[in-house]
């Protein structure tokens, strides 16, 4: 039986492609022999990676993949569609953008006459006042309703995916693919970020963990299509 540290979040937790964070010493003895140790990390080497993993839930332990980290993902809320279209006047140095797909993220509310917006009953906006921090609302003909980033995010692509969904290009290079970076909730944004790089141009992804990405991105209602030159 396992004896799991009590606080730790798995007793052996991916945190980057083949990398793991040992919180249960008690592991130890089943990785022998596949891999590098160093501390509390594991580097697997081996090509036993499934049965490995296969070996530590049997004798009890619990083990989080990439993956399983992807599928515990909170899923999109439901939301209703758009409601009634309505005009907004703008206050003096407010920029007003709507959530909508092509590509994924923050769209310039369209302008209805000089100093107005056209916005939708139930959009998810984001407003600013000169250089001050964004603000992020479910718009209504009444009022605004106040929103944190995190559950903005989550109900603009609940509204993409509820429209059809949308999809990322992944550009091939000869470091991996690479993804552009459009919002994500902070959640999906730390996962992605163990097994993908950041960088000025967008997402940048080893090869092998294009499936981990396409399973990330098709949490958020995105399909991940790769372009490979002709």
């Amino acid at each position: 039986m396992s004896r799991r540290r009590p606080g730790a979040p798995a007793d052996v937790e991916e945190v980057h492609p083949d990398l793991f964070v040992v919180h249960n010493p008690a592991a130890g003895p089943v990785l022998r022999g596949e891999g590098l140790r160093e501390g509390d990390r594991f580097h697997l080497t081996t090509w036993r990676r499934d049965g490995l993993i296969a070996r530590l839930r049997n004798r009890g332990f619990v083990v989080l993949t990439l993956s399983d980290q992807i599928a515990a993902l909170p899923p999109l809320p439901d939301i209703a569609p758009p409601g009634e279209p309505f005009t907004r006047q703008l206050a003096p140095d407010e920029r007003i953008s709507h959530f909508a797909a092509d590509p994924p993220g923050w769209h310039p509310a369209p302008s209805s006459a000089p100093g107005h917006v056209s916005l939708r009953e139930g959009w998810i906006i984001r407003r600013r006042r000169g250089r001050g921090p964004a603000e992020y609302y479910r718009a209504g003909r009444g009022a605004l309703t106040p929103l944190d980033e995190t559950v903005a995010l989550r109900l603009g692509y609940a509204l993409i995916e509820r429209q059809g969904g949308a999809s990322l290009s992944a550009s091939r290079t000869a470091e991996g693919w690479l993804l552009p970076d459009v919002p994500v909730p902070a959640e999906y944004r730390r996962l992605l970020g163990r097994f993908a790089t950041h960088t000025r141009d967008g997402w940048l992804i080893a090869g092998a963990a294009l499936p981990l990405a396409t399973a990330l991105f098709a949490r958020l209602g995105l399909r991940v299509r790769a372009e490979v030159e002709a």
